[in-house]
C-alpha cells in the first residue's frame, strides 16, 4: 500500500489521526521512507503534527485553520500519550451552554505538566490537576471523537480552583450566570460531599448567590453549616485584605474585591 492510499483509507474509515509507529506496522516501510512521505504532506498542509510522532489529517474544509478543531483530535492525542485528561474550565463551560464569552484557547486538564500546543490556529493549554480523577466527567460526541469533559458541577468547582486560568472572578461570575442552568442541586451536593477542600465551596456559594442561583447556593450553604470548622477566607486569593474589608458572615468570606458580571 502506498502512503497516500494509507491516508485515504484512514479518512474513509472516519479516522483523523495516526502515529508514526502505527504507519510503520501497517505499511511495513522503514521509518526513513515514511518520514519522507510525511514531510511531503506536511509541506502541502495536508498533515500537521501537534506532538512528535503523532499526525493529524487535515480535510480541505479545515485547511484555513491549519488543523482540525481540538475537540476532534484531543482524545486520540491523549490516548497516544497514555495520559488521563478531561476538557475543563472555560472550554467545558462552553459545552454546557455558557457561551456568552468566547474562549480563545482549548483547555485540557492533565495530571502532569505539559507545554501548550499551537497547531495551526488552534491553541491548546494544559492545566495540572494531580487529583483529576476526583472531578466528575462525562462524554460528548464530536464530529470525529468522543470527548471527555467535566460535568457542569465539576466545571464550576474547577473555575473556582483555577481563577487565573478562568479569566478572574468577574469573568467566572458571568460564566456561572449561564452555567447554573445546567447544574443540578443533587449533583452539586454529591460533589461537595466528596471533596475535603472548603474554600472553593465558600467562593462558589458566594458567587452563585450573586448571580441569582439561590437553590444551588442553598445546597452549599447547608453543606458548609455541617462542617466542624469554617474559617474566613479572602474572596480574591492573593490579594491582602485591609481594615476596611467587609466580611460576609454567611460564606465566611472577606470581600476584598467587587464582583461585576457582564450579564
Amino acid at each position: 500500500m502506498q502512503f497516500s492510499n494509507y491516508i485515504e483509507n484512514l479518512s474513509r474509515h472516519g479516522k483523523c489521526s495516526f502515529s508514526l509507529a502505527e504507519a510503520e506496522r501497517t505499511l511495513g516501510k522503514t521509518r526513513l521512507a515514511l518520514l519522507s512521505s510525511i514531510m511531503h504532506l506536511l509541506a502541502k498542509e495536508e498533515l500537521v503534527s501537534p506532538a512528535k510522532g503523532f499526525y493529524i489529517i487535515i480535510p480541505p474544509e479545515y485547511k484555513v485553520l491549519g488543523c482540525l478543531p481540538a475537540e476532534q483530535f484531543i482524545p486520540y492525542l491523549m490516548e497516544y500519550w497514555g495520559c488521563q485528561y478531561y476538557t475543563g474550565l472555560l472550554t467545558a463551560a462552553r459545552y454546557h451552554g455558557a457561551t456568552h464569552q468566547s474562549v480563545q484557547v482549548f483547555q485540557v486538564v492533565v495530571p502532569d505538566n505539559r507545554r501548550a500546543i499551537m497547531c495551526g490556529k488552534v491553541k491548546i493549554d494544559f492545566i495540572i490537576n494531580k487529583n483529576l480523577e476526583k472531578t466528575p466527567t462525562q462524554k460528548i460526541s464530536t464530529a470525529r471523537s468522543m470527548l471527555t469533559i467535566s460535568t457542569p458541577e465539576g466545571t464550576a468547582m474547577d473555575l473556582m480552583n483555577y481563577p487565573k486560568q478562568s479569566g478572574g472572578l468577574n469573568h467566572i461570575a458571568t460564566v456561572l450566570s449561564e452555567l447554573q442552568e445546567s447544574m443540578r442541586p443533587d449533583k452539586l451536593l454529591s460533589l461537595a460531599e466528596s471533596q475535603d477542600t472548603l474554600s472553593w465551596k465558600q467562593r462558589l456559594g458566594y458567587l452563585l448567590e450573586i448571580v441569582g442561583a439561590m437553590q444551588l447556593a442553598e445546597v452549599l450553604k447547608t453543606h458548609l453549616k455541617q462542617q466542624a470548622r469554617l474559617d474566613y477566607i479572602s474572596l480574591m486569593p492573593g490579594v491582602k485584605k485591609t481594615g476596611e474589608t467587609k466580611k460576609n458572615a454567611t460564606w465566611k468570606i472577606y470581600e476584598n474585591t467587587n464582583i461585576e458580571s457582564d450579564i
